[in-house]
């Protein structure tokens, strides 16, 4: 009894120490407790015994447990490689949709106030340049395309870089066109009355003259150009440095030509389309159909429409000069200037010197045959 009651306090206590709940398959350690060797000799149906494998079933629970890890920790720790630290944002397609939308939105809505802004100083560059006389265009007129030319001259007139005299040739030229359209389409039911062809020759004669001075202004430039690529030529084949070489190509090319002007151009290209809508479409059109049941031939009638022809042969003509003096531009600066400017570091300020110097003895030159001109004017 004695020996039984000691067992008990020996279970009791054993909880404390760490040692009663390793396994009783460690040899190794519970041949130095006799007290356990004891404890496996319990009968298999007695309290202790349970008591005993119930520990040890748990202490081998929590060490496997420890020990392997389970398919949850494993794919935790392959999806989180450095634990406390927030994982990348997975691509969304939606969002990145709408970000590229809204950047397209705002290039659209600036693109919208660029345009208006534009619109804006083109109408104020109109109000201070251009000529408030300009006869405005007949809203009654069929044709869509007459009124946008004779808009995008109106805007074209409004440059500020358009030179005053051309501006006001080119608005004497519309303004003269458009009378010549009110007097021929909108006065008279009869197509060229005697009446109408009076009054037309009028503004046609108008048209013609300037037109003329553009072409024969525009040919000489052509002549000029032709005999400076000559010259220029000429200068670049000299023994002498590249320096020089190029103050004298600069010089003949600053005497001799004239930079062609792509505003001009385009004014005139587009002062053609109107010219083209406003008269000579429709004239001829009406005059082709007139001339097959016309009975009497009228001289007059005949020597209008051939200087409604003639009007536009001339257009063309200038059109054509102003191309050709473009390319001889081009020709002459690739040919002479490119290689002798390729040698030199400061070869783009030469030239501009040589420019400006030629400009500054051309203005004293125009001053003193003004002055000249008004001193004979006084006598």
């Amino acid at each position: 009894m004695h020996y039984y009651d000691s067992r008990v306090c020996l279970v009791l206590t054993t909880p404390r120490s760490p040692t009663p709940l390793l396994p009783s398959s460690f040899s190794h350690v519970t041949q130095f407790s006799p007290h356990l060797r004891k404890m496996d000799d319990l009968p298999p149906g007695s309290r202790l015994a349970d008591v005993r494998s119930e520990l040890a079933m748990d202490s081998e629970s929590e060490e496997s447990g420890s020990a392997t890890p389970t398919n949850a920790d494993t794919a935790k720790t392959e999806t989180e490689p450095f634990p406390g630290t927030e994982p990348f944002p997975e691509y969304d397609e939606s969002e990145c949709e709408m970000l590229a939308s809204s950047i397209a939105a705002d290039k659209r809505r600036e693109e919208a106030w660029i345009y208006a802004l534009g619109k804006a100083t083109q109408r104020e560059n109109r109000m201070l340049h251009v000529d408030p006389n300009i006869i405005p265009y007949f809203k009654s007129d069929p044709s869509h395309r007459s009124q946008v030319v004779l808009e995008q001259l109106r805007d074209l007139l409004a440059d500020p870089q358009m030179r005053p005299e051309i501006r006001e040739q080119f608005i004497t030229m519309i303004n003269a066109t458009l009378q010549f359209n009110l007097v021929i389409f909108h006065q008279s039911p009869e197509f060229l009355a005697p009446k109408e062809i009076e009054d037309a020759e009028l503004h046609l004669e108008t048209v013609l003259n300037l037109v003329e001075w553009m072409e024969e202004n525009l040919r000489e430039q052509l002549e000029t150009a032709e005999q400076a690529s000559y010259a220029i030529e000429d200068a670049s084949l000299e023994p002498t440095s590249a320096y020089e070489r190029l103050c004298k190509m600069a010089t003949l090319f600053a005497k001799a030509m004239k930079k062609p002007r792509y505003l001009e151009r385009r004014l005139l290209a587009l002062y053609m389309d109107m010219y083209e809508e406003w008269v000579h479409t429709p004239f001829l059109l009406l005059r082709n159909h007139q001339l097959v049941n016309e009975q009497n031939p009228s001289p007059e009638r005949t020597k209008l429409s051939r200087r409604v022809i003639i009007i536009w042969d001339l257009m063309n003509s200038c059109i054509e000069s102003y191309g050709t003096l473009t390319w001889f531009t081009l020709e002459i600066r690739r040919q002479y200037f490119a290689p002798v400017m390729g040698y030199l570091c400061d070869s783009p300020e030469i030239w501009q010197h040589c420019w400006d110097q030629y400009q500054a003895l051309e203005k004293d030159r125009t001053q003193a045959s003004e002055k000249d001109l008004s001193r004979y004017a006084t006598i």
